[in-house]
């Protein structure tokens, strides 16, 4: 069943920045791309790296231990090593807050 969490303040969020948040558990990152908000699991998945550590460029975020990059809109690795793509997560906007389905 899927839950609706709020995450933050859409304030907090800078346009160019990588937000870390923690929720329930569940380690994320959080981004303002071209008007949107992109929410991801922040570890990378090839090893266990926290990205918001990384380089992050137009929508993409570079992991610094092994340079895989990732597409925050679609969470897919775009370069080895990492094969396995990041948990994306729908975004919801509600009195300023910025809620994501877990």
């Amino acid at each position: 069943m899927e839950e609706i969490v709020k995450i933050c303040s859409i304030d907090e969020i800078k346009e160019g920045e990588l937000l870390s948040v923690d929720v329930d558990g569940i380690q994320l990152m959080v981004t303002s791309y071209n008007g949107k908000y992109l929410v991801n699991s922040r570890i990378c998945t090839h090893k266990t790296y926290d990205l918001t550590k990384g380089h992050y460029a137009d929508g993409y975020v570079t992991c610094l231990l092994h340079t895989s990059v990732f597409d925050l809109e679609d969470g897919r690795p775009q370069n080895p090593p990492a094969r396995e793509k990041l948990n994306t997560y729908e975004t919801i906007i509600k009195n300023g807050d910025l809620h994501v389905k877990i």
